[in-house]
């Protein structure tokens, strides 16, 4: 059986990480659904080791450490994500 949830994210890279960790300070119940057989979407996937320089807050960040702290903000929500799934 499959438990309906408020929200559906599809993607799970920055943004869709960020929705996620929203949702869950407003209170709704969400999931996450990506093709990538990881979080963090293109920035794990292409180039974990670049640096990002467009991200408020930060005058730098790398790739993989921004994903990384995304995936533990969203974390406290424990909501499900379903990774390599086509949509």
């Amino acid at each position: 059986m499959h438990e309906i949830k408020d929200i559906t994210i599809i993607g799970g890279g920055p943004t869709g990480l960020f929705a996620s960790f929203y949702a869950g300070m407003r209170g709704a119940s969400a999931q996450i659904v990506d093709t990538l057989p990881q979080l963090g979407g293109q920035l794990s996937a292409l180039y974990p080791e670049k640096y990002i320089f467009d991200v408020a807050g930060f005058s730098k960040v790398l790739a993989k450490d921004l994903v990384r702290d995304l995936a533990a903000q969203a974390a406290q929500f424990n909501f499900p994500s379903f990774l390599g799934q086509h949509v």
